[in-house]
């Protein structure tokens, strides 16, 4: 299965949530996605990497949750239960002056200036980013380790 995070900036809050699942935050201020903003216009997904048989991706969309809803459209066009992409959107407390300045980052001639700023304001709530990704890999990895049916000690004592 294939793992996109998707949040209001790929280069921003995705990356950072996406690179805290892979417990790779440190490579974060030394990405040549972060901040990118040619990245970022161009809207396609951002590979991040594996996580056991997941690659992992990131996008940035101003609306996340759109992400989620057309990947599940698509799904039930094709008849699958079982879908090859796990679209989980990103949303942060702090992160929306980050979308605003990744905005104002798109304009010409003042968006270096913007770009900086978005930067370290990610780099600032990047504790939480981070945390974020990670809870949502220590989610997922309990899910997969789930088993079907429920082991009963009895059933063991029976058989």
């Amino acid at each position: 299965m294939n793992l996109l995070f998707a949040a209001r900036t790929g280069v921003f809050e995705a990356l950072t949530v996406g690179l805290g699942y892979l417990n790779q935050e440190d490579r974060l201020e030394t990405s040549s996605v972060f901040g990118n903003m040619e990245t970022e216009k161009t809207g396609e997904l951002i590979y991040l990497g594996k996580s056991g048989d997941n690659d992992v991706y990131c996008v940035g969309n101003k609306y996340p949750d759109i992400v989620v809803r057309i990947n599940e459209e698509i799904n039930s066009l094709l008849g699958q239960t079982d879908s090859p992409l796990k679209v989980i959107p990103v949303s942060v407390a702090g992160s929306e002056s980050v979308y605003l300045l990744s905005r104002l980052a798109m304009l010409p001639l003042a968006g270096s200036f913007f770009a900086a700023r978005a930067k370290s304001k990610t780099l600032k709530i990047k504790d939480q980013l981070v945390s974020a990704g990670k809870n949502l890999r220590e989610r997922n990895t309990a899910a997969s380790r789930a088993a079907a049916k429920p082991f009963s000690p009895e059933q063991n004592s029976r058989e």
